[in-house]
């Protein structure tokens, strides 16, 4: 008598998967917004000693969604010294689920700040985009009063399926 061979599959379902509609038959979306760094630039020296500036970044999304990039250590930076890198960072992503065709608003904080030796921490630039779902790729300029030190940003919200 042959054998008969079952294959035995792996739990692939992602915790609270459903594939079936809302109590109220409205289907939803979800949308991956995020927010990365393309540049860093700086004009003026932040340190006391004159060598060069540590700089980091804190962004506070709704509810308690809050990151720090990098996670450890600065970006340091001389006087008129630019960072980038050839693929764009993401300094902060939410998954945000929606009903279709409810507009929906995405407040993000985004910090820019500079560590002393001294282990002060001072905001260099601080400002609050609002991200309208659905919406296009956003390329802004987050920088200081005196416009001594910009970090361009893109910010976009694209729909996924997961």
């Amino acid at each position: 008598m042959p054998r008969r061979y079952y294959a035995k599959s792996k739990k692939t379902y992602a915790k609270d998967q459903s594939f079936t509609q809302d109590q109220e038959g409205e289907e939803k979306e979800r949308f991956l917004i995020s927010v990365e760094l393309m540049s860093l630039k700086t004009l003026k020296d932040y340190d006391i000693m004159g060598w060069r500036g540590e700089f980091y970044f804190k962004i506070d999304g709704e509810k308690t969604f809050k990151a720090r990039w990098p996670n450890k250590g600065f970006i340091k930076l001389q006087r008129n010294q630019e960072f980038t890198s050839k693929a764009d960072m993401s300094l902060w992503s939410q998954f945000k689920t929606i009903r279709v065709g409810k507009p929906s608003i995405a407040k993000i904080k985004v910090i820019l700040r500079e560590q002393d030796h001294l282990k002060r921490n001072e905001t260099i630039a601080e400002q609050e985009f609002e991200v309208k779902l659905p919406s296009k790729t956003e390329y802004v300029v987050l920088q200081d009063a005196k416009e001594n030190t910009k970090a361009k940003l893109r910010i976009q919200a694209t729909r996924t399926r997961y």
